[in-house]
């Protein structure tokens, strides 16, 4: 049996419900049922790997009772590890804590924290913001570290600590209420454009303008979302559309906190298709 199958096994005495991927990939196998297969169950996990040893494994995180912050950075302008480290120091010690928990690399310079999730946050993914996103309803790699093989993707575990549920934290408080504030935001129906009519002003220019103008409290939410959408239309960069927005916030009376602007910017970036 190889380092995988011995790292199901240690998953599964720990009560993490794991289940097999094609050789070299992150797909289920075939004629399997994918995540709903999961299980911790030794025998059964036994034979996945006599009949295959060289499976890759997923963990079913919902099914586990596990939540993960997934911090991407795919080099495209979105750095979710410096989002997400920025704001935590801004929080000070009781957020930075929140880190003495299990954690794994991802492949392109990404990490996975890990927490068990001890409230319902229903079966979506959620963006907290740009490049960090609660995973609830997804699986995962295991080992988050996987490196290239032959043509697609192999597990290969770097001796890191074994996950286990005691070694992970509870899901902190204050990212239930950022993951809560997130679906909010989310939940509400999407603002509607208008499109440019020609006029003594350019569509540009009133573009610019909006930038300028602010809202008051009661309508910053609108007045951002609105903003957000028209810049990404002219096909913005999003790294200037962020800050752009930020600007705009600043503007604002008084101007919305950090982590509700970050839940506007990506909930509009994931309408338009970007990561």
């Amino acid at each position: 049996m190889n380092n995988t199958f011995n790292v199901a096994q240690s998953l599964a005495k720990n009560g993490v419900k794991v289940y097999p991927l094609s050789v070299g990939s992150k797909i289920p196998v075939q004629g399997s049922h994918g995540e709903h297969d999961a299980t911790d169950d030794l025998d059964t996990i036994k034979k996945w790997f006599n009949y295959n040893p060289n499976f890759n494994l997923a963990i079913n995180l919902q099914a586990s009772g596990l939540a993960v912050i997934d911090l991407d950075y795919h080099g495209n302008g979105i750095n979710g590890v410096k989002n997400y480290s920025q704001y935590l120091m801004d929080h000070g010690n009781a957020y930075i804590d929140s880190l003495k928990t299990y954690t794994e690399l991802t492949p392109r310079g990404g990490v996975h924290i890990f927490y068990k999730l001890n409230h319902d946050l229903g079966n979506k993914d959620i963006q907290l913001m740009p490049g960090v996103e609660l995973l609830t309803g997804k699986v995962t790699i295991a080992p988050s570290f996987i490196d290239k093989f032959n043509k697609g993707y192999i597990a290969q575990y770097q001796g890191f600590q074994s996950l286990s549920y005691d070694n992970v934290q509870s899901l902190p408080l204050w990212i239930i209420d950022l993951a809560k504030e997130a679906q909010e935001q989310n939940a509400k129906p999407a603002a509607v454009y208008e499109n440019y009519q020609p006029g003594q002003k350019r569509w540009t220019g009133r573009l610019l303008d909006d930038l300028v103008h602010g809202a008051s409290k009661g309508d910053r939410n609108n007045y951002l979302t609105q903003l957000t959408g028209k810049m990404f239309r002219v096909g913005a960069d999003s790294n200037s559309i962020y800050n752009l927005l930020a600007f705009a916030n600043s503007n604002c009376e008084p101007p919305l906190p950090d982590h509700e602007v970050n839940s506007i910017f990506g909930s509009i970036l994931k309408k338009n298709g970007r990561r």
